[in-house]
């Protein structure tokens, strides 16, 4: 799983692969189905109503939410206007906020990284 503040389009980000059951030629298999819920967060740091309504029982909700609630606490709406550096390069140029799901922790990382942003198996 991946997730990340998308500070342009003002959306918490939430990527995971799950297994699929699927059935060709009268054989079974699994293949890793890839998913993503996007909820768009108001200039005020709260995650829209419709949004929070239609995802509220989803398993990933929560881990949004708890991402949402450590962005308030460092003060990352409208914008995150603080130089935050690249855990990566140093660079202090077009970062965003990524979640650590195992430290449970924000984590900078640039454009140029983003395949570094922190995965855990969902």
């Amino acid at each position: 799983m991946s997730m990340r503040f998308d500070q342009e389009r003002k959306r918490i980000i939430c990527r995971w692969e799950e297994p699929t059951k699927v059935v060709m030629n009268k054989k079974e298999g699994l293949i890793n189905r890839s998913r993503m819920i996007t909820v768009k967060v108001n200039d005020n740091g709260k995650l829209n109503s419709k949004d929070r309504k239609r995802h509220a029982d989803h398993p990933m909700f929560p881990i949004i939410r708890r991402f949402n609630q450590m962005l308030n606490s460092i003060e990352c709406y409208p914008k995150c206007e603080n130089e935050h550096m690249c855990a990566v390069c140093g660079t202090v140029h077009g970062v965003s906020p990524h979640f650590d799901t195992g430290r449970q922790s924000i984590v900078w990382l640039c454009k140029e990284h983003l395949d570094n942003s922190p995965k855990l198996d969902a």
